[in-house]
């Protein structure tokens, strides 16, 4: 694979943004790539807002050393960023440190990145997860359009966010027998998230509708 084209205006801005000491703005810079040597310096910044930065970096996917870095950073916001970058679809490993960390805001944000169907035990820890909520953005993940085995769990999920959360997941559309299952769901707010979800065929999405009305008394006589 060839290295892409540098183009000397845009090194003049990243060596402007660093001598005018306008870090963070650096570590943010979608071209920041094309000087991998500061990549490596700033992942080592003392600020821990320049990492924070740095983390949230799509241009840093060619730098596996630095995610590596930025993954096990003592700053858990640092990780929390990281957690969000699609970066990490070519970094499974990372991934599966990732959605094992001990804060559950980083899991949380893992949870939600579409990058992690490049780990499938990744995928398995989040969905085992003691955290409803972190359970709740997996389940709306479209990255589980390939793992029909966790949304079914994710549907039958003890906790009702979890399950509304799984029915509003684009993918569902895939599944025929989970929309048919989460259509009689005893939870209203499931129903209705169903019933909401574009992916769903108008029959079963008016039937779910239906079925978040409240059922009807007889008259007092």
């Amino acid at each position: 694979m060839t290295d892409a084209p540098i183009d000397p205006l845009v090194i003049i801005e990243l060596t402007n943004l660093k001598a005018s000491g306008k870090i963070e703005d650096l570590a943010k810079h979608p071209s920041l790539a094309m000087k991998p040597e500061w990549v490596e310096e700033l992942a080592q910044h003392r600020d821990f807002n320049v990492r924070e930065s740095l983390a949230q970096n799509p241009a840093i996917a060619s730098s596996p050393e630095v995610i590596q870095t930025l993954a096990n950073d003592e700053d858990w916001y640092v990780r929390y960023n990281l957690a969000q970058n699609p970066a990490l679809a070519n970094y499974p490993d990372v991934i599966r440190t990732l959605s094992a960390d001990q804060d559950p805001n980083v899991r949380f944000n893992l949870a939600k990145n579409p990058a992690i169907a490049s780990s499938p035990e990744a995928i398995q820890t989040l969905a085992n997860d003691e955290e409803w909520y972190v359970r709740c953005h997996l389940a709306s993940n479209p990255a589980l359009a390939n793992f029909p085995n966790i949304i079914e769990a994710l549907a039958r999920d003890s906790n009702y966010n979890v399950r509304s959360w799984a029915a509003e997941n684009p993918v569902l559309g895939d599944f025929p027998h989970i929309i048919t299952k989460l259509s009689k769901d005893r939870s209203k707010s499931v129903r209705s998230s169903l019933a909401s979800n574009p992916a769903i065929p108008t029959s079963t999405a008016s039937n779910a509708q239906w079925n978040t009305q409240p059922a009807r008394t007889a008259p007092t006589i």
